[in-house]
């Protein structure tokens, strides 16, 4: 009993007639004879009851014909997912992103992605850096955007964008009229920064213990969005990405530093391509065709959107 063989009986059965189902299959009539008493005597039972040139369904082909009807059916589904992922147009995609590149840039383009690919079962996270690179590498998640993963784990990394640290304040604070701002002039501030292990407050840390000075003290705060919202409400002033976006017209700013130059690196992290499905890979190629590499322009991601 093979697949052949049931999409012959179905169309007989269909059709009432084996000549019309040799027409439909394109089969000699000889053919939809033989596949029919094949099946017949595979199963040790008639399926048919010949009436002249008609065929009458006996009980038992009755059930086989319900059964051959649901089972072809779900083949037919199969083969056209089995396709669908092969293009693309279907399968799985796991990955995750940091913020504020996450929200703030990625968001329109994995959208537009769901939009032109909807039978995508795609799940996107938001997590740190390390978790999200250890997460790659043990197969949790297909890719990421992130930070430079360490060489211990021996993963990819395509570079995407470079993104600058700034302060971000209110634009009636008193160093708002200051084109950029340097390390000393948050001495005596209380400065927001994100937990310890953000790579942007590694980078703080990182760059501040270059110049040598502790301008101020931190208070730690898990989002950047409750660091801008806090920043409104005139407490202190923030460490953040320089996204305008994070920017509040009439309301907050992001001033660069002017005396050092805290700048990472973030981009799309992956174990090997030749294990990813077809969707996963044409995502990727969604986020990077938004801009350049980091080394070609500052904030490619950024300026495409706009």
């Amino acid at each position: 009993m093979d697949l052949r063989a049931l999409k012959t009986f179905e169309a007989c059965v269909r059709l009432g007639h084996f000549q019309k189902a040799a027409e439909e299959l394109q089969y000699a009539p000889s053919t939809v004879t033989l596949q029919i008493q094949r099946l017949e005597a595979d199963l040790g039972v008639s399926l048919f009851v010949r009436d002249g040139k008609r065929v009458i369904v006996t009980e038992a082909g009755r059930w086989l014909h319900h059964e051959a009807s649901a089972l072809l059916k779900s083949v037919r589904s199969m083969r056209q997912t089995v396709s669908d992922i092969a293009e693309g147009d279907g399968g799985t995609i796991r990955f995750a992103a940091i913020e504020p590149i996450a929200s703030q840039k990625l968001a329109p383009v994995v959208a537009n992605f769901c939009r032109t690919h909807p039978k995508v079962q795609l799940t996107m996270e938001v997590s740190g850096s390390k978790s999200i690179a250890e997460r790659v590498r043990s197969g949790e998640l297909d890719f990421g955007v992130c930070s430079a993963p360490s060489a211990n784990l021996m993963l990819e990394f395509e570079p995407l964008v470079e993104e600058k640290l700034g302060v971000m304040m209110r634009a009636d604070h008193p160093l708002a009229n200051r084109n950029n701002i340097a390390t000393g002039d948050l001495a005596g501030l209380t400065v927001l920064v994100k937990e310890p292990t953000c790579i942007y407050r590694e980078l703080w840390e990182r760059t501040v213990c270059l110049t040598g000075k502790n301008p101020s003290s931190c208070n730690e705060v898990g989002s950047f969005f409750v660091i801008q919202q806090m920043v409104k409400e005139a407490y202190s002033v923030g460490i953040v990405p320089m996204y305008g976006s994070l920017e509040l017209e009439g309301s907050l700013i992001i001033r660069p530093f002017a005396d050092m130059n805290p700048v990472v690196a973030l981009g799309i992290v992956y174990k090997d391509k030749a294990f990813l499905g077809k969707a996963s890979l044409l995502l990727m190629d969604a986020i990077q065709a938004v801009g350049l590499t980091a080394k070609n322009s500052g904030h490619p991601i950024r300026d495409a959107l706009k």
